[in-house]
């Protein structure tokens, strides 16, 4: 039986991982290349894993099929572990990260549940740091989508607002109150906001 070398995977969150690969002879010609599929699968399942190398194996038939010389081997199941991440590593992924090109927000590298609504107030309030913004703006701007007397309100406003608090928790204190007149997004040293032509900006 041909045997397949597979390197070390790369350091990650708890997950299995499943490999699929063109492979060859055990004695192939020198213009062989080998071509390796990863999928990396929440762990915390015993089904997901087999499911995934399952199709993955249906994958390489296909290919082998439709493509002259090339052979398949059966899906492997790898597990994964996590490991401490490096210094620089770790630096990188501190403080409270806003990202709105993949639409999520992580503290120190976790990645924190926002509502669709929450996540672009959030944004908003970000793209406009230290500018006091008021409540009828970010009715108008976040919830542009609803029909006027939708159920729209300051009262709204502010319970998002308080909702984000809580989820950001040791960062809550980005989005101050300013009395009478709305809100405002105050970035420390820690926060980054990463947005379609403004790229990554900090404090």
């Amino acid at each position: 039986m041909p045997t397949q070398t597979l390197s070390p995977p790369p350091p990650g969150r708890d997950s299995n991982r499943v490999y699929q690969a063109a492979t060859r002879p055990a004695r192939p010609p020198a213009a062989t290349v080998r071509v390796v599929l990863v999928l990396d699968v929440p762990a915390g399942s015993a089904e997901l894993p087999s499911r995934a190398a399952q199709l993955a194996d249906e994958f390489g038939r296909l290919i082998a099929h439709s493509v002259p010389g090339v052979r398949a081997r059966k899906a492997v199941v790898s597990a994964v572990h996590s490991v401490v991440l490096p210094m620089a590593e770790a630096a990188r992924t501190a403080g409270l990260t806003i990202d709105r090109f993949n639409r999520e927000v992580r503290i120190d590298g976790e990645r924190v549940r926002l509502t669709y609504r929450e996540f672009e107030l959030l944004c908003y309030l970000a793209a406009l740091p230290r500018r006091p913004i008021s409540r009828a703006e970010l009715m108008r701007d976040v919830w542009h989508d609803r029909a006027p007397g939708g159920g729209v309100s300051l009262r709204t406003v502010d319970t998002h607002v308080r909702r984000l608090r809580v989820k950001l928790g040791p960062h809550a204190r980005v989005l101050t109150t300013i009395r009478g007149r709305g809100y405002r997004f105050d970035p420390g040293a820690d926060v980054k906001f990463l947005a379609p032509g403004v790229g990554a900006r900090g404090a």
